[in-house]
């Protein structure tokens, strides 16, 4: 091959790789700052179902507060949990839960439980068991310690924000109110509408079944998350994890975070946007890689300046040189090219021509 043919193919090659590394790492640099922004943006969605969930607590505590601080309500439930011989020594239920019923506002479960945690009558349906109740960690605080408690329980694959109050006359525990609400779907829409990206919240199922389809997110990613909610389910990190979901053609970044439960176990899932994996460019790296193709395209016509001015020419002259050093005597280089061309080609024809 000859010498300038062989500086054009490898300067043009050189430039070729350089320019496709410098594209793949730019590549690479807008993905990485691109899933940086999309798990913070994930986990801002923790900060929020925080936030909601600590408003609706407080929400819930408030009208629990207004049957648990009213005197006739505690005295009729103190009156009601004595023991009634006409009722063959047992306490008077009954009336306590249609009263329950008549004043349960704001939530959908009140429980009224003994001094001692025992549930006693209810209003809506709690498939907790009374076992369990009595030594949950809110009953025995709230018991211990006559001060409210608030948390959320795991009750049969359902989520509960619970509020739990003392039952107090003259300082005295007569008893303690209990009240629930359902964590539904309009929560995680909540979450989702401010956090502005998709938001699930996962519960752990009751053995045997599956968890309840997340409200607005798509079948692929519903179907994902359901074939990995023991690993979801299994996070342990306060500050969560990051997670990929995908069905083989699509990808999402996800960030799974642990909700403090008792009962069982709950994971709020923030859900990223598709990652493009049909070889789509992200819109933010065109700028950078135009502008990489750009220098590319400026390179390879400054390689091929260099060959068709220097390069080639020079060929030239070593071509008619190797002529004249075989006893041809009458040549004469007529190429042109850049100044150190011309004057090479100038000082050579005198060489070859000395009496001219």
């Amino acid at each position: 091959m000859k010498p300038a043919t062989q500086f054009l193919l490898l300067g043009v090659a050189a430039v070729v790789l350089l320019t496709t590394a410098a594209a793949a790492v730019t590549l690479r640099q807008v993905d990485h700052r691109a899933q940086t922004r999309v798990l913070d943006q994930l986990q801002g969605a923790v900060t929020v179902e925080r936030e909601l969930q600590a408003s609706r607590l407080v929400e819930l505590q408030s009208r629990a507060e207004l049957l648990a601080q009213d005197p006739a309500f505690v005295d009729y439930v103190a009156q009601s949990l004595i023991p009634n011989p006409q009722l063959g020594g047992a306490v008077d239920s009954a009336s306590v839960s249609d009263l329950l019923k008549e004043r349960r506002h704001g939530y959908d479960i009140a429980v009224v439980l003994d001094p001692q945690g025992k549930p006693v009558a209810t209003s809506g349906i709690l498939l907790k068991d009374h076992d369990s109740i009595r030594h949950d960690p809110l009953v025995t605080s709230a018991i211990s310690l006559l001060k409210p408690q608030q948390g959320v329980w795991v009750d049969h694959g359902q989520l509960l924000w619970i509020a739990v109050n003392p039952l107090l006359r003259g300082g005295v525990l007569h008893g303690v109110l209990l009240t629930a609400a359902h964590v539904d779907d309009a929560f995680a829409v909540a979450v989702s509408r401010i956090a502005r990206t998709d938001v699930a919240v996962l519960v752990q199922p009751v053995p045997g079944s599956n968890p309840a389809p997340s409200s607005g997110l798509d079948s692929w990613i519903e179907q994902a998350l359901s074939a990995k909610l023991p690993g979801v389910l299994g996070v342990t990190a306060a500050q969560g994890n990051a997670v990929q979901l995908t069905d083989g053609q699509r990808t999402v970044s996800a960030w799974v975070t642990p909700l403090k439960t008792s009962g069982g176990r709950a994971a709020l899932v923030a859900i990223g946007p598709d990652q493009h994996t049909d070889g789509r460019i992200d819109a933010a790296a065109l700028p950078l890689l135009i502008g990489i193709g750009g220098f590319g395209m400026c390179a390879v016509l400054l390689v091929s300046l260099q060959w068709w001015r220097t390069w080639l020419p020079l060929q030239r002259m070593l071509e008619v040189i190797q002529l004249a050093s075989h006893g041809d005597q009458h040549l004469t280089i007529r190429v042109h090219g850049s100044p150190i061309v011309r004057r090479l080609r100038d000082g050579i024809n005198r060489l070859l021509h000395p009496s001219a």
